[in-house]
């Protein structure tokens, strides 16, 4: 083989390897010295190959991919900055074990830190992030076997459990391809024997036969008189969701659903089971904080998106609170839990769920009163938030339109910052088979355009909702939009700046706040939606806004959908129902006994 033949033999070693593990989503930034991997691409049954412009976009498409799909998507660019721009997905796969597989080319080690153009230090460039890394040798016939084997054990490193992102840097020599596209075509004969498929999706492995961890978690249950579980965000919440439902309809124990747990709004979810949304009001009032005082508290997933929820945690003193996680790091940054059960949380409990009064895990007279109890703050809680559903100044209020127009089985991407947030103090629970997903392993609002675009590539419809600011962050994801024939629509809450600095104490610093926090902009966005190419419309009520989301989730293709609202009349709105909950829940504690 020529030298232009052997890089192309590599590469589709390398490629072919990865399919045989099952991989079928690949996303191609353009660049010269990764021309033998994309090249290689081209010759794979199988494969579906997107082209992204930015590498930044590239990488946070495979991310939602990733998290929707449960199976890894891979990477492809150039060598120098192109992979620095990955970093950023990178961080939030890592910590939210999402499944990715980087393939960065390289420039041979001889050419590294010696000046030559596009070269920079790319091993190591992402740190501790990654579930494995290879700087694999340069290109020799001896080894094409042994690079195929170093593929595949990427390929299983990024599945897990735990997921995440594994890196493959690959070095390349000139002449990076062969002298002629005859030559690719004989060169594309010499792929790797065929191998059988091995498993491509997320699995559940060793922690789950934690059975210690189940039987822990059974004696503090059976102790308790007021248990809780806190279900945070979850990192598989079609897996955990349903099953925390069923857990706290089966035994009668409040369950306080994050949007994000997947248990808020989990299809067939038992009608006993009630999940706990509006939490991020009524705890904040001291009487409910103290009234509903558990004595167990079991927590599932991430730290939950409220902050009332999560400041009332610690004030809980007097309770145990167990987490039962199976991830790759601990999730308890307060340093709250007395037991850490590393076990998935789903399994675990549906466990004990099916135990059929094993170990005194029925409830009694006492727990029936204690989960009524939160179910009637719950239900009142609703009654004041919901007279505030079609308030068009609130954005809390188109958080809920959008829930409510989405059809069952959609997937809802939701930006962090604001929107999440309202989604949490708003969304009422309901078993509408609704799937929520968000970027909250570093809770970032960067590449939301991009990780939802992937995300609608593993399945549809798949609805975004965002804030102007994070659109703005991530304009060039929208490329991707016009080549992804998959029903995608991005709502854009646009206050003109950063609205959730509105709600800090910050807002009173003015004249520093509004310039350097607020951040107004100006920019008109129906003129990025006209440069890509996008369908765009207004508007100007949750009414409005809710039948337009219905009639774009029933069209095919890509739409953009904006609400125009005001940051500090929000904030006051906000503020209005939280009273309004607050003097509603306080009455009926004190009415209660």
């Amino acid at each position: 083989m020529t030298a232009g033949e052997l890089n192309l033999a590599w590469a589709r070693r390398i490629v072919g390897a990865l399919a045989e593990c099952g991989l079928e989503e690949v996303e191609v930034a353009p660049g010269s010295r990764s021309a033998p991997l994309v090249l290689a691409l081209s010759g794979v049954a199988g494969l579906r190959v997107r082209v992204h412009l930015d590498e930044r976009s590239a990488g946070f498409f495979a991310l939602g991919y990733g998290r929707r799909a449960g199976r890894p998507a891979a990477v492809v660019t150039t060598s120098g900055t192109a992979v620095a721009n990955l970093l950023p997905s990178v961080v939030e796969a890592d910590l939210s074990d999402v499944p990715m597989i980087l393939l960065t080319a390289d420039r041979p080690p001889r050419l590294r830190g010696a000046d030559a153009h596009q070269t920079i230090d790319q091993v190591g460039i992402f740190g501790p992030r990654l579930r494995c890394e290879a700087d694999l040798p340069v290109p020799s016939e001896a080894g094409l076997d042994a690079v195929a084997e170093r593929a595949r054990a990427a390929a299983a490193s990024a599945v897990g459990p735990p997921g995440g992102p594994v890196h493959l840097n690959v070095a390349f020599d000139k002449p990076l391809q062969p002298k002629s596209p005859d030559s690719w075509r004989r060169a594309a004969a010499l792929v790797a024997r065929p191998r059988p498929r091995s498993p491509s999706s997320r699995t559940v492995g060793g922690p789950s036969h934690d059975k210690a961890g189940a039987a822990l978690v059974a004696r503090r249950l059976a102790e308790s008189r007021r248990p809780v579980v806190v279900a945070g965000p979850s990192d598989d919440p079609d897996a955990e969701g349903p099953a925390l439902a069923d857990f706290s309809a089966r035994l009668g124990v409040p369950l306080l659903a994050d949007p994000l747990s997947g248990a808020r709004f989990a299809s067939g979810t038992p009608p006993q089971a009630h999940p706990i949304g509006a939490y991020e009001h009524f705890l904040r009032l001291p009487e409910a904080v103290e009234s509903l005082a558990p004595d167990l508290v079991l927590r599932t997933g991430r730290t939950p998106t409220s902050f009332a929820l999560e400041t009332t945690l610690e004030r809980w003193t007097a309770a145990r609170q167990v987490v039962i996680d199976a991830g790759s790091r601990r999730k308890d940054h307060q340093r709250l839990a007395g037991d850490y059960v590393r076990a998935p949380a789903g399994e675990t409990l549906s466990r004990l769920a099916c135990a059929d009064g094993d170990a005194g895990l029925r409830q009694d007279a006492g727990q029936a009163a204690w989960a009524s109890r939160w179910q009637a703050v719950e239900a009142v809680a609703w009654e004041a938030v919901e007279t505030a559903l079609d308030d068009d100044a609130n954005e809390g209020a188109y958080a809920a339109a959008v829930l409510e127009a989405l059809p069952a089985g959609a997937t809802l991407f939701v930006s962090s910052s604001m929107p999440v947030r309202d989604l949490d103090a708003y969304g009422r629970p309901s078993p509408r088979g609704i799937r929520v997903l968000a970027n909250r392993g570093a809770n970032g609002i960067d590449g939301i355009v991009s990780s939802a675009l992937g995300c609608a590539a593993a399945a549809e419809p798949v609805v975004c909702l965002l804030g102007d600011l994070a659109l703005y962050h991530d304009l060039n994801g929208l490329l991707a939009a016009r080549d992804l024939d998959r029903n995608v629509v991005f709502v854009v809450i646009d206050n003109d700046g950063g609205g959730i600095f509105h709600m800090l104490p910050i807002r009173a610093f003015e004249p520093a706040f509004t310039p350097r926090f607020a951040t107004p902009h100006g920019l008109d966005f129906q003129h990025a939606a006209r440069l890509y190419g996008i369908p765009f419309a207004d508007a100007t009520t949750p009414a409005e806004l809710s039948s337009a989301v219905r009639a774009a989730v029933a069209r095919p293709g890509a739409e953009i959908l904006r609400v125009r609202t005001c940051r500090e009349t929000n904030r006051r709105r906000h503020e209005a129902v939280r009273e309004r909950v607050t003097e509603r829940v306080g009455e009926i504690l004190r009415r209660s006994p």
